[in-house]
């Protein structure tokens, strides 16, 4: 076969690598107003979904779509979330000011808030990318997916600590994420995502093969 033939495996990492860095171009250029995060967020895991399910290399295309999609809702969780990780903040920041029991008090009880915060956090706008439901229904099935698959869920958060310690620990790595690190941490957690959505909707694989192209068995 030849080395650059459309179906060649280097031509398929080489798509790859274009994908990874036009959707961590557009999440930057999208999430630019900050105020639209939470929608760049759920349009880059609609994009890597969709590629990694279906193959499709349309990503820009559906970047778009998505983000015009779910602004609204995505909006409105982005704002909840970063209003409530302020409060989480400050709190935090006074129990440790206290240095007393009621101090301690307030440090326990927000971590023990803060667990299914984080978990909501993971999950919320891919499930958001991939379910069409009301903002409050997509915040529960969101944190009941995160504990009820609660081992991906420490699989995710090791992904992502593992490449903030990267980040800060390995120099070549902070240059390589500032090329393309938002795309290729939505497409390595992406999978895992798939993984989990596809428990939900179990006839979404064999759907997916058919738009590929492939055989299912």
């Amino acid at each position: 076969m030849n080395l650059f033939s459309y179906n060649s495996a280097f031509s398929r990492f080489l798509y790859f690598v274009a994908d990874v860095v036009t959707l961590h171009i557009l999440w930057i250029l999208y999430s630019l107003p900050l105020i639209t995060i939470g929608a760049s967020t759920t349009a880059l895991y609609y994009s890597c979904m969709k590629r990694i399910r279906t193959g499709e290399g349309y990503v820009s295309q559906n970047f778009r779509k998505a983000f015009r999609q779910n602004f609204r809702q995505s909006t409105i969780l982005w704002l909840g979330l970063a209003a409530v990780s302020l409060l989480f903040f400050l709190d935090i920041r006074i129990s440790m000011a206290l240095q007393n029991t009621m101090g301690r008090i307030m440090l326990i009880s927000c971590s023990v808030f803060l667990i299914p915060f984080i978990l909501l956090a993971l999950y919320i706008f891919p499930v958001q990318a991939k379910f069409e439901n009301k903002i409050f229904n997509n915040i529960k099935n969101a944190l009941l997916m995160s504990i009820r698959h609660f081992f991906y869920s420490l699989l995710l958060l090791m992904i992502y600590a593992t490449i903030v310690l990267l980040g800060f620990s390995f120099p070549p790595f902070m240059g390589l994420f500032l090329c393309c690190g938002i795309g290729l941490t939505a497409y390595l957690t992406s999978n895992i995502f798939i993984y989990i959505f596809r428990k939900y909707v179990p006839e979404e694989l064999e759907q997916d093969l058919e738009a590929s192209g492939k055989t299912f068995y």
